[in-house]
């Protein structure tokens, strides 16, 4: 703009010159032209001086009267999006849950092999497992939400066998601490893991109204264990909500088994667990305490490991 306005001005000068020795109408009209060029036209330095100007206004000033009930659903939407994607994580392709295909292609479980499984995120060694455990609260969250719905399996928390892994009662500990977390974050503050009664019948775990059947698997378990890990280092806590059970028809709980011409899903899997040399205690009741299935002794007939009952003689703040 400067260099336009700056011709148009030696133009005008120019011509003032040249006609300003011969009076004519062009030498009348020259020397009004450079004025107006002169002062009619403003270059960018004026303009510059007056964006100047400009920027120093406050367009914010003022609080709006605005409430959070006045902003449009859209916007709304947009924030929880936003909020959403950053608490939560594709939970299907995590390392628990790669890392966990090993026993749930090999179990004799008829239905894990196609189960759908979510499970939590990458192990980070600088935060404690409580911490580690809290990052997955919200998918865990998700994951008892839609459960019913798309028919999910189960949520399996893996936890490093080198730390939580080398016999069973540090593994049942870490069980207990990792449960502690979920409950203590339960939306409808039921708080299970918070009960007197865990070791007896009638205790369940349950978070956010949906109750969870619980397996887990350690690296210390031998080869004719149910609970045998097939190898892997580390330990898994299976968390797999009852309704999983209903909509793959397993049945109610029975102490009989038909052993020789297996009839129903539950006769199945006994039998399998069987033939495969681990064959698990099946009691000659339902009615005992689901407690003491979650973290099982390593010989059958071994003593019921009490992992529910916190261990105050270890200091577990930096692990």
């Amino acid at each position: 703009m400067v260099r336009i306005v700056t011709v148009v001005r030696v133009t005008f000068l120019v011509i003032f010159l040249c006609t300003s020795l011969v009076i004519s109408w062009t030498s009348v009209i020259a020397p009004i032209a450079l004025l107006g060029s002169l002062f009619g036209l403003k270059d960018n330095i004026q303009n510059r001086k007056d964006t100047a100007f400009d920027s120093k206004k406050n367009l914010l000033k003022g609080k709006p009267k605005t409430e959070l009930e006045d902003v449009s659903p859209e916007v709304l939407q947009k924030i929880q999006k936003d909020v959403y994607d950053l608490v939560t994580y594709d939970a299907e392709n995590t390392d628990s849950v790669l890392d966990f295909e090993v026993i749930k292609q090999n179990t004799e479980c008829v239905f894990a092999k196609r189960a759908k499984v979510w499970g939590s995120p990458s192990w980070r060694d600088e935060l404690t497992l409580e911490e580690n455990v809290y990052r997955s609260v919200p998918t865990f969250l998700k994951f008892v939400n839609l459960c019913p719905v798309l028919g999910l399996d189960g949520f399996v928390y893996r936890l490093p066998g080198g730390k939580f892994g080398t016999d069973v009662q540090t593994f049942g500990q870490a069980v207990r601490r990792t449960l502690t977390v979920l409950s203590n974050h339960d939306p409808r503050g039921q708080h299970c893991m918070d009960q007197t009664y865990i070791g007896q019948k009638g205790w369940v775990f349950e978070f956010n109204g949906v109750t969870c059947f619980i397996t887990t698997f350690a690296p210390f378990y031998p080869e004719n264990s149910s609970r045998y890990g097939f190898e892997s280092n580390d330990c898994y806590i299976f968390l797999q909500p009852e309704v999983s059970f209903a909509q793959h028809d397993l049945g109610p709980d029975s102490p009989h088994t038909n052993w020789i011409d297996p009839k129903t899903m539950r006769d199945r899997i006994r039998v399998a667990y069987a033939n495969s040399g681990r064959e698990y205690l099946i009691r000659d009741t339902v009615y005992y305490p689901m407690s003491h299935d979650v973290v099982k002794p390593i010989g059958r007939d071994d003593e019921i490991v009490k992992w529910w009952i916190k261990d105050d003689d270890k200091n577990w703040s930096r692990t």
